[in-house]
């Protein structure tokens, strides 16, 4: 199974600071922005989620049902099955990416990039960087590092999260947003570089009073 390493994010310039064609005005204080989109996004209660999706790569496509379970604030866990009974698994937890299962080949994204997909702002990263870009925020993570990650953030919610290297996206994930709902409706997950994708879309949302067994979540590390 092939796991795209998404940890890094763009260097736009050699002395590491963000360069003038892609920044505008800077956010006074990232780092208290950040802070705050870290205890907003979520749901403050346990949640099970059912949607349909699609993955597509260069060898073609595949799909079905998938049902996500969340733990507050950062435990998830996503099933993935297909019309032939074939299912993976794919958690998140204490900092950690998992996986369990038998749909073989399909790309993994980072840590950052599979919470971004429901919607949480979990960077993962060291000091935020941040500018104003129209009606977003837009928070950076990687300092001096080859790739930067962008998160563009717009009324308190994540619109689209990318990593660029010198310059050109390379992955994107792009959200959509009911009116007033705390999970994305939609969410596409795009690696520009091997050329793959996958879509969610949520159809029904369960909230709990009980959290979810944390056995749940304990699946093999990703290599």
């Amino acid at each position: 199974m092939r796991r795209s390493w998404l940890a890094g994010l763009v260097l736009l310039a050699t002395t590491g600071c963000l360069s003038v064609v892609e920044s505008g005005p800077p956010i006074a204080n990232p780092a208290d922005l950040a802070a705050r989109l870290g205890d907003d996004t979520g749901a403050a209660v346990p949640v099970t989620l059912h949607f349909e999706w699609r993955y597509a790569d260069r060898r073609g496509d595949i799909g079905g049902d998938g049902v996500g379970r969340y733990n507050p604030p950062d435990s998830l866990r996503v099933d993935l099955f297909t019309s032939g009974d074939v299912a993976m698994a794919i958690a998140v937890a204490d900092g950690q990416l998992r996986s369990l299962g038998e749909i073989e080949d399909i790309e993994i994204p980072g840590l950052e990039f599979v919470y971004a997909m429901a919607g949480l702002f979990r960077p993962g990263g060291n000091r935020a960087e941040g500018y104003v870009a129209g009606a977003d925020s837009v928070l950076v993570y990687g300092g001096e590092s080859e790739r930067r990650t962008y998160f563009y953030v717009r009324s308190g919610r994540l619109r689209r999260v990318e990593q660029k290297a010198y310059g050109r996206t390379v992955q994107r994930v792009n959200l959509e947003w009911a009116d007033s709902a705390t999970w994305p409706s939609e969410a596409e997950y795009r690696n520009l570089e091997e050329s793959s994708r996958v879509r969610w879309r949520v159809e029904a949302i369960t909230n709990h009073k009980e959290s979810h067994p944390a056995y749940a979540y304990d699946l093999p590390p990703v290599p």
